[in-house]
């Protein structure tokens, strides 16, 4: 019986320590992602009047928008598609990015990656 439940409990260890590894690694890899995102300055004064669509992503998350420009000024940014796990709350980045003009905001807190890749699907769209 104590056999069994020594046996048991390394098998769950060992399930543990592969799970914990796997998401430090995708933790890891998704960080060195945002972190390669072309954060050079956008001048929205050479953005021409329009419509324009962006995407970025990284293994875990995925965003689609599209932009409106007018005037020099971005009017509207619609989160087309926000695939991610807890993210959503990043979503408020959009107005704050309408209110400054621009696209680099201080991200969502508890929303970090979330906030980075829609950050760099608007900068996409503007370029």
């Amino acid at each position: 019986m104590k056999k069994q439940i020594k046996t048991r409990l390394i098998i769950v260890i060992i399930f543990a320590s592969i799970v914990i590894s796997a998401f430090a690694m995708a933790c890891i890899r998704m960080s060195a992602q945002v972190k390669a995102f072309d954060r050079s300055e956008i001048d929205l004064s050479q953005v021409a009047d329009g419509v324009y669509n962006g995407h970025s992503e990284t293994d875990l998350v995925k965003v689609e928008v599209t932009v409106i420009v007018s005037d020099g000024r971005i009017r509207n940014v619609e989160i087309l598609k926000h695939e991610c796990g807890k993210g959503h709350p990043a979503e408020a980045i959009v107005k704050d990015m309408i209110k400054k003009n621009d696209v680099e905001v201080d991200a969502v807190s508890g929303a970090t990656v979330s906030s980075e890749v829609i950050k760099d699907a608007v900068r996409n769209a503007l370029r």
